[in-house]
């Protein structure tokens, strides 16, 4: 294994400044590490001289069969590469699990710099009237749930250095799919806790940022066999939103509350836009009806970066001031 992934550079030309992106002395902690897109970050981020926690219980798409030897298999890829690594296979979806991956990175490398929250299981498609507890309990117990025990423990180690990045992975899927509610309501959890820790880090340094990646890895293979199967297979590799995370990661990075879409050398911002709207004049179930053509007509969009932003907005369309 060679450690220039393919040349790629995490973020360097998009910095005003130059030179190369480097993790020197930082410690970085990366789930769904033992393969896909958490695989292709840990080995980047390695081997720009991040410290990593390969974090991954080795569970498949169900969650079943679990194969921890993942983890050390990644780590001892680093090491034999010339980086530094340690494995941790808790399971990230209680507390516990969440508070023994951070402890791993501070008893390895006495620090935490960021996490990626990668992992992600991928349930069989069902139709709604289809859908089973067991799925949707360990989709949201992966995404959203770990996702909050990490930065719940993270939190005050970063909040003490006044220093933190934290990547997280939601999905296009977000944006609706058929037979996909359960995976879908996951993901789009990952975005609202994104954009609530942005605002909730800001005092502290702590910045967070998600992204929608497009990439071959376990949850796409089930594609139907075609030309579009055959392309994505093709064009869509881990290995292209490896650099993406790692720049979100990096001391360079000033962005938080974002969302970007990534894949195939693609990287797009994707917003929340709200229109200005119209006054219903009147009270009424009709008046709802007759301002509706007027309210989807799409224009006049303003694109609020918290919850705070909006209502100031939208108390300014109703004829609130502070100054009166």
């Amino acid at each position: 294994m060679q450690f220039d992934r393919n040349g790629a550079d995490p973020g360097g030309k998009m910095q005003s400044g130059s030179g190369e992106v480097r993790f020197d002395d930082c410690a970085v902690l990366v789930t769904g590490a033992g393969r896909g897109l958490g695989y292709e970050t840990a080995l980047l981020l390695a081997s720009r001289g991040a410290k990593v926690v390969v974090a991954d219980n080795g569970s498949d798409k169900g969650g079943d069969n679990p194969d921890v030897s993942r983890a050390a298999a990644v780590v001892r890829e680093i090491r034999d590469a010339g980086g530094a690594a340690v494995e941790c296979t808790a399971d990230l979806s209680f507390l516990a699990g969440a508070e023994q991956a951070v402890d791993t990175c501070l008893s390895a490398f006495g620090r935490l710099d960021a996490l990626a929250h990668l992992a992600s299981p991928c349930p069989p498609l069902k139709t709604p009237s289809d859908l089973v507890e067991r799925d949707l309990d360990l989709v949201l117990r992966t995404n959203a749930q770990a996702g909050l025990w990490l930065a719940r423990t993270a939190w005050p180690h970063m909040a003490s250095r006044q220093f933190g990045r934290m990547v997280f992975a939601s999905s296009a899927g977000a944006l609706g799919a058929p037979a996909n509610a359960d995976y879908s309501t996951a993901k789009s959890a990952m975005i609202g806790m994104t954009r609530c820790l942005a605002v909730d880090g800001a005092a502290h340094g702590i910045l967070v940022n998600a992204i929608a990646p497009a990439a071959m890895t376990r949850m796409t293979e089930g594609f139907h066999p075609g030309a579009y199967a055959d392309w994505f297979a093709r064009t869509m590799q881990s290995s292209s939103v490896a650099p993406a995370v790692a720049y979100l990661l990096a001391h360079a990075c000033e962005l938080t509350g974002e969302l970007f879409s990534i894949g195939g050398g693609r990287i797009a911002r994707i917003v929340f836009a709200e229109t200005e709207g119209e006054m219903m004049g009147a009270n009424s179930i009709e008046a709802v009806r007759d301002c509706m053509p007027d309210v989807l007509a799409d224009t006049s969009y303003f694109y609020p970066k918290n919850l705070q932003e909006r209502s100031e907005k939208v108390a300014g369309f109703l004829g609130f001031s502070e100054k009166r």
